[in-house]
């Protein structure tokens, strides 16, 4: 990928923070349904005027605002299922910024894409961010030492949160070692559950070539008994992301989406 150059950090919230400071982005459009992580990544930049401009979207996660050419625009890849979405907005506007935090084996796109390697592997920390432009690197290094092997348990999950949610900006750690076996178990675990729920998902799911879903998203009116049977299993279904008025379209993905986990 000769058009970007390669920033590797310990936070994807961070990639989204380089980004709007190497354009220097006084208007960012960013949609109500994303997480929230990273309105805290970029409180300085807000606070030096950059202003954020949200928009909605519908049920196939498509924006519902038109927008300028050249405005600068945060697309999140919701649940790695939505590459089809990212070509459409990429042909049409210059300044598409993705969010591949779900998604990570999406090639990148537009000025910038970045990915939490995380979400997808057994690492606690690290994120790649492909960007067009140059721009000075001033963090310091992760001198951190991790393990190879980090499958928390939920209380570990929450505790890990914590403790990046205190991280500053760093580059990411030498440590840091991802095993690219995940792809095919993911997209083999997402077709047996696609199989078994595709009747009753309100969502019409179609991947592409690019499309490793990070979760499965199961669009239904009777959330919680789903929730409940995958909790009497041992599963934890975490809820994305924060609540949003009943009113909004989004509204129905908080409720009613269960993200059901591909291992």
């Amino acid at each position: 990928m000769p058009e970007y150059n390669l920033i590797k950090l310990n936070l994807a919230r961070y990639c989204l923070k380089h980004v709007v400071n190497a354009y220097n982005i006084k208007e960012l459009n960013v949609p109500f349904y994303i997480c929230p992580t990273i309105f805290q990544a970029l409180k300085d930049e807000i606070k030096n005027g950059c202003k954020l401009k949200f928009y909605h979207i519908d049920l196939n996660f498509f924006p519902t605002k038109k927008f300028k050419k050249d405005d600068f625009i945060v697309y999140p890849n919701y649940f790695g299922i939505n590459y089809k979405n990212i070509e459409i907005l990429s042909q049409n506007y210059s300044n598409l910024i993705i969010d591949n935090a779900q998604s990570f084996y999406a090639p990148p796109k537009g000025i910038a894409s970045f990915y939490s390697l995380r979400k997808f592997f057994t690492v606690p920390c690290g994120a790649f961010l492909y960007i067009k432009k140059d721009f000075p690197i001033n963090y310091p290094q992760d001198n951190n030492i991790y393990a190879q092997y980090f499958k928390p348990t939920y209380q570990e999950f929450k505790e890990n949160e914590i403790r990046l949610n205190n991280t500053p900006p760093l580059l990411m750690s030498k440590s840091i070692i991802i095993n690219h076996n995940e792809k095919s178990k993911r997209l083999e675990q997402f077709y047996r559950l696609h199989q078994k729920y595709k009747q009753t998902n309100q969502l019409e799911i179609k991947l592409t070539d690019y499309d490793v879903p990070f979760i499965y998203p199961y669009l239904t009116s009777t959330p919680d008994k789903i929730v409940k049977e995958f909790e009497d299993k041992g599963k934890t279904i975490l809820r994305y992301w924060e609540r949003l008025p009943e009113n909004f379209p989004e509204y129905q993905f908080y409720n009613n989406l269960v993200p059901i986990p591909l291992d």
